[in-house]
């Protein structure tokens, strides 16, 4: 997602993209369908009968599709006039890479692989956003101010109000438990450091001082270990500790983790100073100063280069474990111990380690959530267990968490609870409690006020609720907008929903491409669930047949999947859907009993389509929502199909095509552009590149996208949407998330986009970048705004009291135009 020539991907565009070109590198990464389970071939078919649900709804469980009670009753702009805004309550979803406490139990943060940061409120029983227009510096008050996860974060052991977090690349500080935060004065810092990353759970790569919250250590990808003596105003390289090593140096940037720092918390209140420092590719050092110089680790025989995770014991033994080797290490008496080659412990790709403060208890866990305990310094060891169960007051939904599978990141003994443990999971926080002898970790979800989903769509048919299409955890349908999901569809255990879309012709008649995005899994039949629901979307059909476009394989489950799907407006049978990696598009007008090859006059080779990569937030291929059977395909012109670029009309449902309009409609509109009919317009099309770092003009054909115009002075435009009109008007409400006259936020027309009104700058304080625009056709002035790794938020007129939004609020009320 973010920019760079040429366009490539990072980690974390692999999910949903509204951004530009893309300037950070491209690590080695499954896209999001790792970070949630990063499942080993050998344990896809247990995993997949477990995941595995009906299609169809659940009887009682089915969900009510009415639409959402109307907080507003006025059908058009009324003077001063005010909109509520709110987070649309769907709960949890991203994975949590780590948790952070300090050493008094006061402060719990956690870190997100997509946007921000976490912090845990025990008065208001639920976590809260750190990174927001309220709580950091100015300049990030922009357009995808922020719109990444956190590298690090980190409170001060010794201080509950002091937190460290390195994102953006800045370590900033506050002093106040997370409602401000401070940039650095000076630093080396590199350009980028990368949060969803494939080593995003590697670490710790912030280390402060036992009972000096100024003196931190933080490990960064390609600069090794910088150092902060005041608080990390100022920073300095420690040059006795090497970078780590590139692991794929051939790929543009670091590709690698972060160094590693741990000081050794001592006994007693009483630390000896040491610190120890891991240079990925190399090994350990060991610092005798607080981190002002290091050493190599003299150690004979075997020793790690590459650590996931690690922490001392209570002894001062210093254990880690390491996913790429399989093992388990422990430094003691001058020497690396490896566990498995030791007998103690099996091979498994280990994650995550834990060490008691308060025994010689030590728990290491794989990627899945299984491993072992051991009560006595690593000496001997059993297997532990596993259950999950939604807490009180989380989202239901989180019930999905409850598999053989248990995608774990990060996992801490909590130092003011004895036996508790807490693991930051795929689809938010868990706890734990291990007392005496137990070795079943029966956890419990603590994920309520986060929301952690990456957006790619929101839909609402007329007279039916709203759908929020998001990566990894597919629609949720949304008849009360403040009130958590209780499942999602289509029914299985992981599925990200690319597209919906609708039709007039039916009501409640819904299609989607939705798609597995892991490389597994298949072995249910249900890898690619592209189909429609009749009734809103609470229940789904997959369609009878795939296609198998030229160049693919028929018994490839992902051959026909994701990309972008539309249905006709005169008929529901008729379907259009062009799929990822450039395939070639196909339409049915039978509702996918078979399937037609779509044609485009000129085109080159197999692969003719245009949408290149799955993770893309593209949306270029729509139906009139007026006129049945015709539907626009916008084309980029990717090689090596140049002469294709522009777009391409059919009247026929799909059977005959032709390029109304010739090359590109905006420039760099291979990545993020969307492609917007007007309801009750025939004809009427809406276009925009979705560019953030450039001007992305909003582009308007009323002629069926013969001619476009630029929309006044709107730029840098992510989304357009459609909702009800105006009282007095006959055209829809239109809303974009971009910047008029040069002025960033969510703006309003109603009147045929001749004017614009700003709702809001940055509603509920996010920093996040918008994904896509949805908009109420029953209720004038609702809004849903989708973004790129924190879920939705909505808004609409309210009789609400207009004020600054207060720091960790849940609920925000703004004035049109300020």
């Amino acid at each position: 997602m973010p920019p760079r020539d040429p366009p490539r991907a990072s980690a974390r565009d692999r999910r949903s993209i509204s951004y530009d070109q893309f300037t950070q590198p491209a690590p080695r990464q499954w896209p999001r369908l790792m970070l949630y389970f990063g499942v080993p071939l050998a344990l896809a078919g247990a995993l997949a009968g477990a995941a595995y649900v009906k299609l169809h709804g659940r009887g009682p469980e089915a969900l009510d599709t009415t639409p959402p009670a109307a907080l507003a009753k006025a059908g058009g702009p009324v003077q001063n006039e005010t909109y509520q805004w709110k987070r649309v309550a769907i709960g949890g979803g991203g994975f949590i890479a780590d948790v952070s406490i300090d050493a008094s139990g006061k402060t719990m943060v956690a870190r997100t692989d997509v946007y921000g940061a976490y912090i845990w409120s025990d008065k208001d029983n639920r976590w809260h956003q750190l990174v927001t227009a309220t709580a950091m510096p100015q300049d990030l008050r922009t357009q995808s101010g922020a719109a990444q996860g956190v590298y690090e974060i980190t409170v001060a052991p010794s201080d509950p109000n002091r937190i460290y977090m390195a994102t953006k690349y800045t370590v900033y500080r506050s002093d106040d438990r997370g409602r401000t935060f401070t940039a650095p004065q000076s630093g080396p810092f590199p350009t980028w450091w990368d949060a969803n990353s494939e080593w995003r759970f590697a670490g710790p790569h912030i280390a402060v001082d036992p009972t000096n919250p100024d003196l931190v250590l933080l490990g960064t990808p390609g600069q090794g270990v910088l150092r902060s003596s005041d608080g990390g105003r100022n920073w300095q390289r420690v040059a006795s500790v090497p970078a780590g090593k590139d692991r794929v140096p051939q790929q543009e940037g670091v590709q690698g983790p972060g160094s590693q720092v741990w000081f050794e918390p001592g006994r007693d209140g009483k630390p000896t100073g040491r610190v120890l420092a891991f240079a990925p590719g190399t090994g350990m050092f060991v610092s005798a100063d607080r981190g002002g110089s290091f050493r190599p680790l003299g150690a004979s025989g075997a020793q790690p280069t590459t650590l996931n995770r690690g922490a001392f014991a209570r002894n001062g033994d210093f254990f880690a474990v390491d996913l790429d080797g399989k093992t388990v290490w422990t430094y003691r008496e001058g020497r690396w111990h490896d566990l498995v080659q030791e007998g103690k412990l099996s091979a498994m790709t280990y994650q995550s380690l834990a060490t008691d403060p308060r025994s010689d208890r030590v728990l290491v866990l794989d990627q899945g959530g299984n491993g072992f305990l051991s009560p006595d310094g690593g000496r001997t060891w059993s297997n532990v267990t596993h259950s999950a169960r939604v807490g009180e007051g989380d989202p239901p939904w989180l019930k999905v968490a409850d598999i053989p599978y248990f995608a774990t990141g990060s996992i801490q003994f909590d130092p003011a609870r004895p036996d508790r443990i807490w693991a930051a999971h795929g689809v938010g926080v868990f706890h734990a409690d291990l007392s005496g002898g137990d070795t079943h970790l029966a956890w419990v979800s603590q994920a309520r006020g986060i929301e952690e989903l990456v957006a790619n769509d929101v839909v609402q048919p007329p007279g039916h609720a709203p759908l929020f299409a998001a990566w990894d955890f597919g629609i949720h349908i949304k008849h009360d907008l403040n009130a958590f999901s209780t499942r999602f569809a289509p029914d299985r255990g992981f599925i990200a929903v690319q597209q919906v879309d609708w039709t007039p012709a039916k009501a409640g008649f819904l299609v989607t491409n939705a798609s597995d995005t892991r490389p597994c899994c298949a072995e249910d039949g249900n890898a690619v669930m592209a189909g429609y629901s009749t009734d809103g979307g609470s229940t789904w059909t997959k369609f009878p047949t795939l296609p198998t476009p030229p160049g693919t394989r028929g018994d490839d489950p992902w051959r026909m999947a994701f990309g972008t799907i539309a249905v006709s407006s005169g008929d529901p049978d008729n379907i259009v859907w062009e799929p990822a990696q450039n395939r070639a598009p196909f339409f049915t007008k039978d509702r996918g009993q078979t399937w037609e090859q779509v044609v485009l006059p000129g085109a080159v080779g197999d692969a003719y389509g245009s949408f290149q990569n799955n993770w893309y937030q593209r949306k270029t291929l729509t139906a009139d929502k007026t006129t049945g059977g015709v539907f626009y395909l916008y084309h980029s012109g990717e090689a090596p199909n140049a002469g294709l670029a522009g777009l391409w009309r059919t009247a026929d449902g799909g059977a005959g095509w032709e390029r109304v309009f010739a090359g590109e409609i905006d420039r760099d509109s291979s990545i993020a552009a969307k492609l917007r009919s007007v309801p009750g317009k025939a004809g009427h099309l809406f276009f925009t590149s979705g560019i953030v770092h450039q001007a992305a003009p909003l582009k308007r054909s009323t002629d069926g996208g013969r001619t476009w115009a630029s929309v006044g002075t709107v730029t840098h435009v992510d989304d357009v949407a459609f909702g009800k009109a105006a009282r007095g008007a006959n055209y829809p409400a239109i809303y974009i998330s971009g910047r008029v006259g040069g002025v960033y936020g969510i703006w309003r027309s109603t009147d045929d986009a001749a004017s614009w009104q700003k709702l809001v700058d940055f509603p509920m304080g996010t920093l996040d970048q918008v994904s896509v625009i949805g908009a109420d056709p029953d209720v004038f002035g609702r809004v849903y705004l989708g973004y790129l790794g924190s879920g939705w938020i909505w808004g609409e007129p309210a009789p609400c009291r207009a004020a600054p939004l207060a720091t960790f609020a849940t609920s925000q009320c703004s004035t049109l135009g300020q």
